[in-house]
Formats: structure tokens, C-alpha cells, sequence
């Protein structure tokens, strides 16, 4: 029967994460602070569920970005512009990469609450 629990790498899926940044980007447009803060507390706690599903955010944003625009960016006439990953991508593993290290950034406080929304830390 059921364990009680789900697998985090099956529940970050490519809907999921857009979804979170969506509402991240609302509630940063809308001036909603409790949804950033939420994310910062876990952040600065380095809450292992929030550094799990920034962690599968990140690889699955790294992973489209890819297959997406790969051979493109691998191209020897490609521009710098064309070269970089996404915004998204380069958010999500900053975000991931400063909460792994123990060094969350208030810059990227929405990204951390982004990854609280996909934890079930925000309604």
C-alpha cells in the first residue's frame, strides 16, 4: 500500500515548476511579501525538502533548456546572447546552488518561494 509520501523527483514535473514560477512572478508583481518570505525562512534554514525540489527544479529547467536550444547554442556562429541559458534556468540553479552552499541571497528570494509553493509551504 501507500508509504505516506511522494516521491519529490515525480512530483517537480515541467508544469509544476512553470506553474510555481508564474505564481512567484504574480506575487512578486503584486507585492505579495508573505509568498518571498516563506521561501527566504526555508532558504536560510536550508530546509531539505526546499533544497530537493530546487535541486529537480533546476536539473528539469537545465534539462528543457537544453533540448531546447542545444544545438543552437552549440553552433560556432552563435552571439554570447544565444550562447547563455535561460533567465529561468540561470534563477533556479543560483537559487539552488546558494541555499546548497548555506549563502541564501534576499535576490532570489521569490525563487526560494517559488520552490515553498512547490513544497506545500504556501497555499
Amino acid at each position: 500500500m501507500g508509504n505516506g509520501y511522494v516521491e519529490v523527483e515525480e512530483f517537480v514535473t515541467p508544469g509544476r515548476v512553470e506553474w510555481a514560477y508564474r505564481k512567484a512572478m504574480e506575487a512578486q508583481h503584486f507585492r505579495k511579501q508573505r509568498f518571498a518570505d516563506v521561501g527566504w525562512r526555508a532558504a536560510q534554514d536550508r530546509d531539505p525538502r526546499l533544497l530537493k525540489v530546487l535541486e529537480c527544479a533546476a536539473n528539469l529547467v537545465s534539462k528543457m533548456d537544453e533540448e531546447q536550444r542545444g544545438q543552437t547554442r552549440r553552433g560556432s556562429d552563435v552571439s554570447y546572447a544565444e550562447a547563455r541559458e535561460t533567465t529561468v534556468t540561470q534563477l533556479f540553479k543560483a537559487a539552488y546552488e546558494t541555499v546548497d552552499k548555506g549563502t541564501p541571497s534576499r535576490a532570489l528570494e521569490w525563487m526560494y518561494g517559488a520552490a515553498a509553493l512547490m513544497c506545500g509551504y504556501l497555499d
